[in-house]
């Protein structure tokens, strides 16, 4: 690369780590070089902007904090230098009546952020969810459907059986609408939000602001909700056990996936100056 990067900013599961684990040796320590090289390091997720996502680096033993964070699948964005968490656009009433009116007879479960992880609302428990307890310490609250429709909010998650894939994008296709957009973000899980929020737009909003040009930025992902962000930088990446539509829009793919070390991997081939 001929490029001097000046930040580089990584999606969490898939990407960095497997799903609830810590970053692999070489990535750990790629992490930390990145850091110390001067680059500033941020991460982008489908996780609210909170203290959990800020601090996450110290989590997995990495003295530092990140410089920048994308959460909510672009909705949400914080970084260091402001420290303030801005919101681009919620859910409004409406819409999410509008989804709930074909989506909560459906066997799927629905959940929703009040509060971040402070406060998530869910039409009942799943695995996923007692995951997030134990890892987040998550406060999750099981509600009825007027409890969730009456909740302004920056994304509506589903969850679903796999197996039910199919016949599920097909209701959800045929009840399309211009208030709203949907992504899949992680096996069996759906992410409604409003149209034109995503990671890659929440990414030149911050950009912008710290005047660091497109081009000196690198983005790593894996799935559908990273898609934009991957397309927007100078320099994208994505996983070799990424989706079909991340490949498509990155200029490199790793050589390994996520649980072999895979984005370690390709940091120390291509990023470093040696």
């Amino acid at each position: 690369m001929n490029q001097d990067i000046r930040l580089v900013v990584c999606d969490i599961d898939g990407t960095i780590t497997e799903k609830g684990e810590k970053p692999k040796p070489k990535t750990h320590e790629a992490l930390r070089r990145i850091h110390d090289e001067g680059i500033l390091l941020g991460l982008a997720s489908g996780r609210p902007v909170d203290s959990r996502l800020i601090n996450k680096f110290r989590d997995w033993g990495l003295d530092m904090e990140c410089d920048i964070v994308i959460g909510f699948n672009g909705n949400q964005f914080w970084d260091r230098f402001n420290r303030k968490t801005e919101e681009i656009e919620l859910l409004k009433k409406k819409e999410i009546d509008d989804l709930l009116s074909y989506l909560w007879d459906l066997d799927v479960n629905v959940i929703t952020y009040e509060n971040g992880y402070d406060r998530v609302l869910a039409k009942r428990m799943d695995w996923l969810l007692k995951a997030s307890q134990e890892r987040n310490k998550s406060n999750v609250v099981l509600v009825d459907r007027e409890t969730i429709r009456n909740t302004e909010t920056c994304k509506l998650e589903i969850r679903y059986d796999e197996a039910h894939e199919e016949e599920l994008m097909k209701i959800v296709n045929e009840h399309a609408c211009d208030d709203y957009t949907h992504v899949k973000t992680f096996t069996s899980t759906l992410e409604f939000m409003k149209p034109g929020i995503d990671k890659g737009k929440a990414l030149r909003i911050i950009c912008e602001r710290l005047d660091i040009p497109l081009d000196k930025v690198m983005t790593c992902g894996d799935m559908d909700n990273d898609t934009e962000m991957i397309r927007t930088a100078g320099i994208g990446v994505c996983m070799l056990n990424g989706c079909k539509a991340s490949k498509e829009a990155a200029d490199y793919i790793t050589e390994l996936d996520v649980e072999h070390d895979g984005l370690g991997e390709f940091f120390f081939q291509h990023l470093f100056h040696e």
